[in-house]
């Protein structure tokens, strides 16, 4: 256990802490005391630190990974469209089968990433059951397409 702090390391805390724009990370640095120390005094004292900054970091940061995840999602419907033309071009069933399931995952994928950023899950049950219509489908075209029916085999 750390020994007590003194009170000249109390008083420079409250010091460093009552600076304009002064923040707890920036007085447990300047200090050498730890943060959770710097926040215990600081409480003691009434004193509190501006969060506006970090607050508007945050909210910057949000924004930035919602433009990444949109580009995502753009990117995961490219993919599909391009599964989707590989399935149809296949010339076995193994083929058409790996192609399809690619389809269905990066499907599945998109909808998860665009779901991340929606304020309501109206859309929630469409899209699943989008999903489970096209793995359906997906199935009897493989299963009018499967080894034993034509004689090919995996």
């Amino acid at each position: 256990m750390a020994a007590p702090l003194s009170e000249e390391q109390r008083a420079a805390v409250l010091e460093a802490a009552r600076r304009p724009g002064a923040s707890r990370n920036g007085v447990a640095r300047e200090t050498g005391v730890s943060e959770g120390s710097v926040t215990a005094i600081c409480s003691e004292a009434g004193i509190s630190f501006d969060r506006s900054q970090t607050a508007a970091a945050v909210q910057a940061r949000s924004v930035d990974l919602k433009a990444r995840r949109l580009e995502l999602a753009v990117d995961l419907l490219d993919d599909v469209t391009e599964a989707r033309t590989r399935m149809r071009g296949s010339e076995d069933s193994r083929g058409f089968l790996d192609h399809a399931k690619a389809v269905a995952a990066l499907a599945s994928t998109h909808v998860r990433v665009i779901g991340v950023d929606k304020d309501d899950t109206s859309n929630v049950d469409a899209a699943k059951s989008m999903l489970g219509r096209l793995a359906e489908a997906i199935g009897a075209a493989v299963s009018e397409d499967a080894p034993e029916a034509d004689g090919e085999t995996p």
